[in-house]
């Protein structure tokens, strides 16, 4: 259900529920001719968008704020922006640029005032952003992801509130139990469809089903995808695709085709003459699959005959230096916002060995658990594409390496 439709030469997204949003996955994107082209179409507030023209400088106004951030975050997100005269129609006509001394400070200070003003504590997918105006002062958009730990009450009321398209609205009792039972759904729709795309690799229904273990799956998942439920569109997953194979060698270290469509969206597959194998799926919700198999390799210092082991630097140093980074650019093409997850799994089969290097002549092969046949790192939330993915997948690599008995990655990556 989500469409773009072009407004003049740029464009405003439609989501789920057929309302407009500020046209940017990375806010900082966004520019004065953005604001113009809310005025020039008259663009409705709605269950994403909220206009004020006034910027909060005391308490009260800063708890109108408050609610507002709490009824986006407890539905499907969405932006305030700071700046927009209305003339309390919710049609934006014009203007009405905002004057600080120092946008920085008041920037922190509101952001600040407003996580400590909802309980549970708002800890990402808040995000603010000043837009210069040439004749002087800001439009400042604030963001508001859909929040994962939904829902939210507002401290200084104890209400909790909701979007709709004319606003903010209290939840009543029923309101408030539907959205603690959506709460739990929203955890168990990432669960699900992780284990469901882990067991069509097992399963050998994977887009390349000849790949052979142990295999290595990265899923990115954007908290929209299953919060509003929107899908994509093939043109757009096959020109958002491109991002997926925009490096010289793809993200994954092996020469990718062009991304075709295929069930779930559309895919990256290895170039011809590729020894090694994986593929990048991008799913039609937004989901990013990145996968590697055949990893297992011989290395001159193992003593055992025929014996092969898996070097995790196989996929640790390719996902750092293009895949995470690919994977961003493809969502920020497709306007999907954070937040997102970030989860890793290892398939493999009995008596897979890692192999661990001691020093330059010296490495130990270490057998992974038997009784294991798949194991799965805890989710990494991500709030921003601008973090170091290196920071972000560390946590996550190390995982495998305790299976071992090893406290963190050995791998030694650029830089260190």
């Amino acid at each position: 259900m989500n469409r773009l439709e072009r407004l003049g030469a740029r464009q405003l997204q439609e989501d789920f529920w057929g309302v407009y949003v500020i046209p940017h996955a990375r806010l900082d994107a966004a520019t004065e001719q953005d604001i113009e082209n809310l005025i020039d179409h008259g663009v409705r507030e709605s269950r994403t968008l909220d206009y004020k023209r006034d910027w909060p400088t005391d308490r009260d106004s800063r708890i109108a704020v408050a609610q507002d951030v709490c009824a986006f975050a407890n539905t499907v997100g969405g932006d305030l922006v700071f700046g927009i005269d209305d003339k309390k129609t919710g049609i934006a006509t014009k203007v009405s640029p905002i004057h600080v001394e120092n946008i920085d400070k008041e920037l922190l200070a509101l952001t600040s005032f407003l996580r400590d003003s909802l309980e549970p504590r708002v800890t990402g997918g808040l995000i603010a952003h000043a837009v210069p105006i040439a004749l002087g002062g800001y439009v400042i958009i604030l963001r508001v992801a859909a929040s994962p730990s939904a829902p939210h009450r507002v401290t200084k009321d104890n209400h909790f509130y909701a979007r709709t398209s004319v606003g903010k609205e209290p939840m009543d009792i029923q309101g408030i139990r539907h959205a603690f039972a959506a709460g739990a759904t929203l955890g168990q729709d990432i669960r699900t469809f992780c284990t469901e795309a882990l067991a069509r690799i097992n399963g050998l229904q994977s887009p390349m089903q000849d790949m052979d273990g142990p295999v290595f799956v990265c899923h990115l998942i954007p908290i929209s995808a299953f919060s509003r439920y929107e899908t994509h569109g093939i043109d757009s997953l096959i020109a958002a695709g491109q991002m997926l194979r925009s490096s010289r060698d793809g993200p994954i270290d092996i020469r990718m085709k062009a991304p075709r469509a295929n069930l779930e969206g559309v895919v990256c597959l290895p170039a011809r003459l590729q020894n090694a194998m994986g593929y990048a799926q991008l799913y039609r919700n937004g989901v990013v699959e990145l996968t590697f198999g055949d990893m297992l390799v011989h290395s001159p210092l193992d003593d055992e005959d025929d014996g092969l082991s898996l070097f995790p630097e196989i996929y640790e140093i390719p996902l750092v230096r293009h895949g995470l980074p690919a994977i961003f650019q493809t969502l920020a093409a497709l306007d999907i916002a954070p937040p997102a997850y970030v989860i890793l799994n290892w398939l493999y089969t009995h008596a897979t060995r890692i192999a661990v290097e001691i020093s330059p002549h010296h490495v130990e092969f270490l057998e992974l658990p038997s009784k294991l046949a798949q194991i799965t790192a805890p989710p990494l939330y991500i709030e921003s594409y601008d973090v170091d993915p290196l920071t972000v997948l560390r946590p996550a690599f190390d995982v495998l390496w305790n299976a071992v008995g090893i406290a963190h990655t050995k791998t030694k990556f650029e830089g260190e």
